[in-house]
């Protein structure tokens, strides 16, 4: 079994973390600066995503991390009104979790969102990522068995979304898609 501590979760920009390290697969040349309270885990993928369930107890969290490409269609500060209604949006979606649905029987409901991006921060200068960390309280948690994704609808751009999860005694990993949207546990 491996702990929580283990696994790469996504966090938002206000959260504390170590210095980290950029990987990227994709062949730009470009420098990121950040500040010291924002990470970047995981890779920077042109149509992929990234997301951690990890159960505590009751207590489920998720934590998406994606290339803004995929989010909102481009990777730029948004200039014109539109891209920065099209950011406002996305942000939305993420934080109120209408990106995905758990099974039922579990009983999970929302506590919490939040979603941040780069594309918003000064002196942003390319290649940012959204992120959405979502906090949900299950009556049920033994019961907690299947992730529906519906951010492939949503989000155009988005291809595969790996899903790494910690649930119930057990670990996995998995890969959505458009087609094959549903994760088991």
């Amino acid at each position: 079994m491996i702990s929580i501590d283990t696994i790469n979760i996504p966090m938002s920009k206000h959260a504390k973390a170590e210095p980290h390290a950029h990987h990227h697969d994709h062949d730009h040349n470009h420098d990121h600066e950040h500040d010291g309270d924002f990470t970047q885990l995981g890779a920077h993928v042109h149509g992929a995503a990234t997301l951690t369930l990890v159960l505590e107890g009751n207590e489920l969290q998720l934590a998406l991390q994606s290339a803004a490409y995929n989010i909102v269609g481009f990777e730029h500060a948004p200039s014109s009104t539109e891209q920065k209604q099209e950011v406002a949006l996305a942000l939305d979606n993420l934080a109120q979790g209408a990106w995905f649905n758990l099974n039922r029987e579990a009983s999970c409901e929302i506590q919490s969102g939040d979603a941040n991006t780069d594309l918003t921060e000064p002196g942003y200068t390319g290649h940012g990522d959204f992120y959405a960390n979502i906090s949900l309280l299950c009556q049920r948690p033994a019961l907690l068995q299947q992730l529906d994704l519906g951010l492939f609808s949503l989000t155009p751009a988005l291809e595969k979304i790996d899903v790494q999860w910690v649930l119930n005694g057990q670990q996995g990993a998995a890969s959505a898609t458009l087609t094959n949207s549903a994760v088991r546990f």
